[in-house]
């Protein structure tokens, strides 16, 4: 059996502007609705052509990825972890800067408004066990789905014995592909 976890493309949203806390904070709200503005690499496209099983968060840069499969099947229970939300005055920022700062804050529990990381890793076992449900029924099953949550499935999916072939580090379209 096999689980493959594929990362979005590049999202359509601007990343080089300096932003302040507050303009960052509606520049994310476009960033949950926006697209994708590249093509998926050949591996991923064939990945998505041959797959039996295709699953999506129910984000559109997610669902935009997996267009060449020939169904997907959507669920929120994929989407990437949220950031948290502080204002900051005076601080202008690139969007990078500003998510690795909430992601930061987030990582050592000041999650505010947001899932906490236990909620986090409980929805990623969630997660984890409908795709190991789908793969027993399929053989191999895919999500296109985001960096961060992909991990929490990924170190979820290790605990449960399944393997991880290969690591081909967070970028845009990687791979990751775990065999039981």
């Amino acid at each position: 059996m096999k689980i493959i976890l594929i990362r979005h493309g590049k999202s359509e949203c601007d990343f080089s502007k300096r932003l302040t806390s507050q303009d960052y904070r509606e520049w994310v709200i476009k960033y949950r609705e926006a697209g994708i503005c590249d093509e998926a690499p050949e591996d991923v496209r064939r990945a998505l052509k041959n797959g039996s099983h295709v699953c999506t968060s129910d984000l559109r840069r997610a669902i935009d990825s997996a267009k060449s499969a020939v169904t997907i099947q959507s669920d929120s229970v994929y989407r990437e972890l949220e950031l948290p939300y502080f204002h900051v005055k005076l601080l202008k920022l690139n969007p990078r800067i500003w998510t690795v700062f909430y992601r930061f804050l987030w990582l050592i529990g000041l999650s505010k408004q947001v899932e906490t990381q236990k909620q986090a890793k409980k929805r990623a076992k969630l997660a984890a066990q409908q795709l190991e449900a789908s793969a027993i029924k399929h053989g191999t099953v895919i999500l296109v789905g985001h960096g961060f949550f992909n991990r929490f499935i990924g170190s979820t999916l290790t605990k449960h014995g399944w393997a991880l072939k290969g690591n081909k580090g967070s970028a845009n379209w990687t791979i990751h592909t775990y065999i039981k």
